[in-house]
């Protein structure tokens, strides 16, 4: 798979079909829409291409900001890669994509510059300045510009509808078990482990303190059982987020506690996928008991993946 991080550096010589979207987690949703795409270019002898952003538009559009990210850009690209995309156009947001009218977007973008002739978006797919282009104007402007357009239904468990916005609200609560099902995969969290105050290991409970990247999605404060990723090989793990009552911290931290595992991992980059929350955060009275309920924590994890296979899909 090719990331093409500009429109000027785009060179493709074979007709097209793109998806249109944000694809923040690479839902359920999403893989069905890309998964059609695939096949779709396969039967028509086309070259699969995403269309996405690498900030989200609402960073600089909205007042408020953009949502967190519940997958960082790099998990993104990869998940894309993984289901079979040939290209990635993952350019910035900027004034430029914000005051593109609809049809330029169409005509110069879409057909000009990418030699589309197949288009797949989601029910709801907004586009252009103001976000004044929708599906009805992709189907009229179909005829014109020469592609075939293909509408993805939402998709509805226990319902409710799958959405980023949806997913980001069920992490935010710590429903994982349900997030994870919207998903179609493990909520993950990928980051850096640094150096902690060293506190868990005192207690005989070390812990890999995680530093996150920016404006990305945690978890509601509390104990999860976990799987951790450490250079492609998975171990059982619980984790804390939140802010250690305790012991008075102020910043969130996610600190995960790696069962029968010894080795130095300082630098590394780790990804802790989430499965469930076995407890809600609280402050204890004294050290002492916060160690205990963590031994009681481990304890209940290790019967947990002792009953269970997991894989991360």
């Amino acid at each position: 798979m090719k990331v093409i991080r500009r429109l000027s550096d785009v060179n493709i010589n074979d007709d097209t079909g793109v998806a249109l979207g944000n694809f923040d987690g690479v839902h359920i949703g999403h893989q069905t829409l890309l998964v059609n795409l695939v096949e779709t270019c396969r039967l028509k002898n086309l070259k699969s291409v995403v269309y996405t952003f690498s900030n989200h538009p609402r960073a600089f559009t909205s007042e408020n900001g953009a949502p967190k990210r519940i997958m960082n850009l790099n998990k993104k690209i990869s998940t894309l890669g993984e289901l079979g995309i040939d290209y990635v156009i993952l350019v910035t947001f900027d004034e430029f994509q914000m005051k593109l009218k609809a049809e330029s977007f169409v005509r110069d973008i879409l057909k000009n510059t990418l030699k589309m002739k197949s288009c797949i978006v989601g029910f709801n797919y907004k586009f252009g300045y103001k976000a004044q282009g929708d599906i009805h104007l992709l189907r009229t402007l179909s005829k014109d510009y020469d592609y075939e357009l293909n509408e993805i239904d939402s998709i509805e468990i226990q319902r409710q509808t799958v959405s980023s916005t949806n997913i980001r609200s069920l992490i935010r609560d710590g429903n994982i078990q349900r997030a994870n099902l919207f998903l179609g995969k493990k909520y993950s969290i990928n980051g850096q482990v640094i150096e902690g105050k060293k506190v868990g290991r005192k207690m005989g409970v070390p812990t890999a303190n995680i530093k996150l990247e920016k404006n990305m999605l945690t978890p509601s404060p509390g104990v999860y059982l976990t799987k951790v990723n450490i250079d492609g090989r998975l171990y059982d793990s619980i984790t804390n987020v939140g802010y250690n009552p305790t012991f008075s911290q102020e910043e969130i931290n996610i600190e995960t506690h790696i069962m029968d595992f010894r080795e130095d991992i300082y630098g590394k980059n780790i990804e802790v996928h989430f499965i469930d929350r076995i407890r809600e955060e609280k402050k204890f009275p004294s050290v002492t008991e916060l160690t205990i309920q963590l031994k009681k924590d481990i304890a209940l994890a290790k019967n947990f993946f002792e009953k269970r296979q997991f894989t991360i899909w």
